[in-house]
């Protein structure tokens, strides 16, 4: 059955030339599991508030076409500070129902269910403001399932999570879907682990539907035509030029099961020599906050010139106290803490940063604040982040992958002999993702020094040295990448997974691909 249907739908925000959308036809079904993919700025999001029609009604605007609904559409945002109003987890969960008058016994039995559905029971009573970006996201969620929505319609709701908390959603989606009937518009950038869950894949380009089709069929369409959009495990046998492409490791396990007939072989790994010139020394590091949270415990790490270093771990770990103690935000508790040269600091909201009236003007603020009067390096780095073209507009009309580069900008311009990034790939693409890597990787060739903290373990894999898993405000491991993330349950990629056990230290597509070449 339809529930919901678009047709000729034309869209322009309030005084824009340019429209958002343009001639978007599309009809869903009850029960579909949609992936909605698509670049940074493509119009995902603004397609997705259109199902809830908070486009146009909420942001204004000019609209041609129809928009036929007969089934209320509840709505993730990219951002889950713009959703979150009341000041406890469970009063969170409760406001919606509130608002809508539902009966007190049947609310609270709601809100229990969603509470133990998110698996976020055990945080009902924190405050939302003291809440990790992770943990809003997740709380964000089950505020829109309390409500009973049948229509879910998620802005990338695994872009703040851990790779287990990441899991747990998009099993959640799955069961909802599956078990229960929902319907799902799923909008995502990290398509490996929630690919194979769609029934069907709507590619987004310059505000126009261009793909509307099966994933078998997106696979295909996406290798011709230079999308990169697909799971890395598809990626790899496509470009090995499979016919019967698998979405996942089980299935492409069984592919490779015939190539190696049991026999093992070790791929060898050269490491570059590591600088021993520490910058960041910290020694038994402890940092608890004022609410009495111990949220770093006896942290030791050394931080060398020239390196990059990934930090990877739970949401609500440390991560980001541990960052926050680095640049200075923080003092430590108790502990040593020695810090040579200049950081910039990157957090994890990019609107933190963003508060000048045009993309150029936010970049320049910053030279201008340094005392650094070649202006040169702006264009530079907007072309390298692929934002030129907006360096006139003003940032916060921006979507929100768009304000994240921007908001790295603002930072990467000043070239600090120490960066430092919190969720730096949040919202980007796998192409703006590669870009952002290789402006890493320049930036270590001249000396600088890197560490980002990321739930993303493939772009860990390619642009750091070394990892760094945190716990419970204790690092777990530290070492070469090629002993962090190997033959882990969450925290290792996609590729070393469908790998292991055939080929040793195969963390990447290019390793995969050049092992390729080589082995067999």
């Amino acid at each position: 059955m339809e529930v919901f249907k678009i047709h000729d739908l034309t869209y322009y925000y309030p005084r824009k030339d340019e429209p958002a959308l343009k001639d978007i036809n599309l009809s869903v079904e009850e029960g579909e599991f949609v992936l909605l993919l698509g670049s940074s700025g493509s119009g995902k999001s603004t397609l997705g508030r259109v199902f809830n029609k908070i486009v146009p009604q909420f942001y204004g605007g000019k609209i041609k076409g129809s928009v036929e609904c007969n089934i209320d559409v509840g709505m993730v945002f990219q951002d889950p500070e713009k959703q979150l109003v009341m000041d406890k987890v469970e009063r969170e969960l409760a406001f919606g129902l509130e608002n809508i008058g539902t009966d007190y016994d049947v609310m609270r039995k709601k809100v229990m269910e969603a509470l133990s559905f998110i698996n976020i029971y055990d945080i009902k009573d924190k405050k939302t403001y003291e809440l990790s970006g992770g943990q809003k996201q997740k709380v964000a969620i089950a505020a829109t399932i309390s409500m009973g929505y049948k229509f879910l319609v998620l802005d990338e709701p695994t872009s703040q999570l851990d790779p287990v908390s990441s899991e747990e959603i998009l099993h959640i989606l799955k069961r909802l879907n599956e078990e229960l009937g929902y319907t799902i518009i799923l909008i995502e950038q990290r398509v490996d682990r929630c690919f194979h869950l769609a029934d069907r894949v709507l590619f987004m380009e310059n505000g126009s539907l261009v793909f509307d089709g099966e994933p078998e069929e997106f696979v295909f369409w996406s290798n011709k035509t230079g999308k990169n959009f697909l799971p890395y495990v598809s990626d790899y046998f496509v470009k090995k030029g499979y016919e019967n492409i698998p979405f996942t490791v089980k299935e492409g396990r069984k592919k490779l099961r015939s190539l190696f007939k049991d026999n093992t072989l070790k791929r060898e790994v050269k490491f570059d020599e590591i600088n021993k010139e520490e910058v960041i020394t910290a020694r038994d590091i402890n940092f608890v906050y004022e609410n009495g949270k111990h949220a770093l415990k006896g942290i030791n790490l050394s931080v060398y010139k020239g390196e990059v270093l990934g930090i990877l771990g739970e949401n609500g770990g440390g991560k980001s106290t541990l960052l926050k103690n680095i640049c200075g935000l923080l003092k430590p508790t108790n502990g040593r803490l020695s810090v040579k040269g200049e950081v910039g600091y990157l957090s994890q909201n990019p609107n933190d940063y963003l508060f000048n009236d045009s993309v150029y003007e936010e970049l320049k603020y910053t030279l201008d604040n340094k005392g650094i009067k070649d202006y040169g390096i702006i264009e530079k780095i907007l072309n390298d982040l692929d934002i030129y073209r907006y360096k006139d507009i003003n940032p916060r009309d921006l979507s929100g992958g768009e304000r994240q580069r921007v908001a790295i900008a603002s930072i990467l311009v000043m070239e600090p002999d120490i960066l430092i990034l919190d969720e730096p790939t949040r919202g980007l693409d796998k192409d703006l993702k590669e870009k952002l890597g290789n402006l890493i990787l320049d930036l270590k060739r001249k000396g600088k020094t890197i560490i980002l903290v990321t739930h993303d373990v493939e772009f860990t894999s390619k642009f750091c040295d070394r990892a760094c898993l945190i716990f419970d405000g204790n690092i777990a491991q530290i070492g070469s990448k090629y002993d962090v993330l190997t033959s882990g349950i969450y925290y290792c990629t996609q590729i070393n997974k469908l790998f292991s056990g055939y080929v040793d230290n195969v963390l990447t597509l290019e390793d995969a691909l050049n092992l390729e070449k080589g082995a067999m």
